[in-house]
């Protein structure tokens, strides 16, 4: 990099394609070269015989779910939100879906309700997660109600403790009212979230450790489902992974159905040793408005010395178009969040060294934390591929 410029030659060339766009305002970058490299390598983590399922809420964008859909060569999503699923429905008739979450009652019937006519059928294709008894019995009656049969899948607890299944008994009680109702209740299998895993602090438990623990117990509920009940049990969806445990499923893995969706686009909170081979591809970015030497605040001048004198990380300020976003500044290196002056949605201030300084009009660019909420709220989706701006998508909305 040269010391005069702000950015790398790669931050550079997204500064310039978005120069010539005429984006001068806050949007959301996708480096559609690097998704398209990050879909094969996830690809490549899948063993074989199991199938790999998106998860739609970390790529809410119907254009960046076709690539991955086509680059990955799968039709199964997994999906978390009852307004993203009609609309799923909607552009994706011949998808294999799976909830991500359980949903309350109330927003299934609304579902159903608004259901499109387009050959899509829920009781082939699509599956309700269920984390109780008493959850499942709602889902009877609406069953009952509607007059239709629900695929339904169980989720388990197998070490990160937000619910499902914790024991044997609670599993078997379920798996029971499901053999009471064939009619109208199928069991489809069961789904269990490692996201706990490597999360920890090595000193209390290792990533592998964590990782066998989890394998033991998924591996544990699926014998009881084949074992105890096998006439439920005839061709399971043994559901599993995310994004950061996907890698660790490619081998001696109890799932032959695995989700990960962020690991396209590795926002921040990716940044992991089990994807340490993925790209970054997406980012925010924003114009700089206002660039001053030093770094002042409001009131007397002593405290803005006493502060920031002499500090070499504060030695330029920079006012910027808009801001608050939950993610942390990339580039140019070195910039870092004025935490005295508070957080502002209108113009944020950073501070960064004395070089390389930012100019006004100078693009700053973020990595966000995670994906999903990033490509909801800011509008449409940049697309730069090949030095720029190629496309603009849009996201999923409320409906």
């Amino acid at each position: 990099m040269n010391s005069t410029e702000p950015h790398d030659a790669y931050f550079n060339a997204l500064q310039q394609a978005l120069n010539q766009a005429g984006i001068a305002w806050p949007s959301v970058v996708i480096d559609r070269a690097r998704m398209r490299r990050n879909a094969v390598r996830l690809k490549n983590l899948i063993a074989p015989g199991s199938r790999l399922r998106l998860v739609e809420k970390s790529l809410p964008v119907p254009a960046l779910l076709d690539e991955a859909m086509a680059l990955t060569g799968t039709r199964a999503l997994m999906v978390f939100h009852e307004p993203q699923l009609r609309q799923v429905v909607q552009h994706y008739p011949d998808s294999d879906l799976l909830m991500g979450k359980p949903m309350p009652v109330l927003a299934a019937l609304h579902f159903y309700r608004h259901l499109p006519d387009n050959g899509f059928d829920p009781a082939r294709q699509l599956q309700w997660l269920i984390d109780t008894p008493a959850r499942l019995q709602e889902y009877l009656e609406l069953a009952q109600g509607l007059g239709t049969r629900l695929r339904i899948n169980i989720e388990i607890d197998v070490g990160l403790h937000r619910g499902g299944a914790a024991d044997p008994a609670a599993l078997r009680a379920m798996l029971d009212q499901l053999r009471k109702a064939p009619e109208h209740l199928e069991f489809s299998g069961l789904m269990g979230y490692d996201a706990h895993v490597g999360k920890l602090p090595p000193l209390l438990q290792r990533r592998d450790t964590g990782f066998a623990k989890a394998v033991e117990a998924y591996r544990a509920y699926q014998a009881i489902a084949r074992a105890e009940f096998p006439e439920l049990a005839p061709a399971m969806c043994w559901n599993g992974a995310g994004s950061p445990t996907v890698a660790l499923h490619r081998q001696h893995s109890p799932l032959n159905d695995v989700s990960a969706g962020s690991a396209l686009l590795k926002p921040l909170e990716f940044d992991i040793e089990p994807l340490a081979e993925f790209e970054p591809a997406i980012f925010v970015t924003t114009p700089v408005l206002k660039a001053q030497r030093g770094t002042r605040l409001p009131g007397p001048p002593w405290l803005s010395k006493l502060l920031y004198g002499g500090r070499a990380n504060r030695a330029h300020s920079y006012f910027i178009y808009g801001g608050g976003w939950p993610a942390e500044p990339v580039s140019p290196a070195g910039l870092v969040t004025n935490k005295q002056f508070g957080l502002s949605f209108n113009q944020s201030i950073l501070n960064g060294p004395r070089t390389p300084a930012l100019a006004v009009n100078d693009t700053v660019f973020f990595r966000p934390y995670q994906s999903e909420g990033t490509l909801l709220h800011y509008g449409p989706i940049r697309v730069i591929d090949d030095g720029l701006v190629v496309d603009e998508w849009l996201p999923f909305g409320e409906v």
